[in-house]
């Protein structure tokens, strides 16, 4: 027993505290290289700002929604047997990785500050384009009219994000409410990917508890 939890204990301090203690260690440092005081680093953006609970909170939800996401989908694959329903452990991998991507980049403004608009928006559309035809049969029996619906919603608001400027020209509409709409619709499509992800995730585990009864 005592070995046992000795085991533990070390696999705990290999899994998780040793890369929790590098990533810290290493946000402090090259922040303090980029001239950022270590305290503005461990401290809640909120708190440093003095802003009140509602500053944020409907970009705060979608950072949340999207690590549900990919923490349900990524969750349900890794904790059940490999050899069952082989394509749709591929489609939740890919659902789950590919939203753990779209969280970072929404967390850290990478198509904003870091990385091209334009590069990373057709590198998801074609990433979303691939799901739907290798997995068309797959999104069929799990929901695929609410994946669309999510996609859609998604989209809508990157070409409402990438020609806001012309489309305030066009269109009668001040800047703020253009904002409005088009987190509006992003809060709506990440809402219907989580709910598709979860779905889905739950039929998965039903037929793998099916199975497993089966064999045993």
């Amino acid at each position: 027993m005592a070995r046992t939890k000795a085991h533990s204990l070390r696999k705990a301090i290999i899994v998780a505290i040793i890369p929790s203690l590098i990533a810290y260690a290493m946000a402090i440092k090259l922040s303090a290289m980029a001239g950022i005081k270590g305290i503005l680093v461990i401290r809640d953006l909120a708190q440093t700002c003095n802003s009140a609970l509602g500053v944020g909170l409907i970009s705060n939800l979608g950072y949340l929604f999207w690590t549900a996401t990919a923490s349900i989908a990524l969750f349900t694959v890794y904790s059940t047997p490999t050899v069952i329903q082989y394509k749709s452990r591929e489609l939740l991998l890919c659902g789950g990785w590919f939203s753990l991507i779209l969280c970072i980049d929404d967390m850290f403004l990478l198509h904003d500050r870091y990385i091209g608009q334009t590069f990373l928006y057709t590198l998801y559309a074609l990433f979303a384009f691939l799901i739907v035809f290798r997995f068309r049969e797959q999104l069929l029996k799990t929901g695929g009219e609410i994946f669309i619906l999510a996609l859609t919603l998604l989209a809508l608001s990157v070409v409402t994000d990438k020609f806001q400027n012309d489309l305030i020209g066009i269109l009668p509409v001040k800047y703020e409410r253009l904002q409005i709409f088009e987190e509006g619709v992003k809060f709506l499509g990440i809402s219907a990917w989580l709910y598709f992800w979860w779905t889905s995730s739950s039929k998965f585990l039903r037929k793998a508890i099916i199975h497993e009864n089966h064999l045993s």
